[in-house]
């Protein structure tokens, strides 16, 4: 069963959810809307990987219509094994969800910059940063976005993840073996 399939009976099921379960609905919807846009990556590529910096654009093109400038995004081209793919993909709707509710680009003048290298020992390192937004305030728990990051990032992928919350708004830092 594709990851569409598995959306499809999601949605049809979701009528059923009473309103104060709606939210829980749109963030597991996000989430899998996240994995399947990566699985039409794969399928392009016969199953390959997914070359970053499509991945990338398409977790922000809904933040970039219309010719504006509000994302930029930057790095070599890089193809990610399938694994590491799903994890990124994930970390980028995460982050990209928080921009767009609290962050950067929940304002028309903010903006989110996505860069990526190859560190000296081989390392992909990828950097999120978000500028333009309203001011940041330390939050007061750890959030279920974060958890899924780090457990992704961490867990899944074998890597480090470093949350930044900087007065102009948060700065992540991903660093992955290849």
């Amino acid at each position: 069963m594709t990851l569409r399939v598995l959306r499809r009976l999601w949605l049809l099921g979701a009528y059923k959810l009473k309103p104060v379960a709606l939210g829980l609905k749109e963030a597991i919807e996000g989430r899998i809307e996240a994995l399947a846009n990566v699985h039409s990556l794969f399928a392009q590529s016969r199953w390959a990987g997914a070359e970053l910096g499509s991945l990338v654009k398409q977790e922000l093109s809904p933040y970039s219509r219309d010719g504006e400038m509000r994302t930029q995004i930057d790095g070599p081209t890089v193809v990610l094994k399938p694994d590491l793919a799903q994890a990124i993909a994930v970390a980028l709707h995460e982050l990209a969800t928080n921009a767009a509710k609290y962050g950067s680009l929940s304002v028309g003048e903010g903006q989110v910059r996505v860069e990526w290298l190859h560190s000296a020992d081989g390392q992909l390192v990828l950097r999120w940063t978000k500028a333009g937004g309203p001011p940041v305030d330390p939050p007061t728990r750890r959030g279920f976005g974060t958890n899924v990051i780090e457990s992704m990032i961490r867990g899944g992928a074998k890597g480090e993840v470093r949350l930044d919350r900087r007065a102009e708004g948060l700065a992540c830092e991903i660093t992955v073996p290849t």
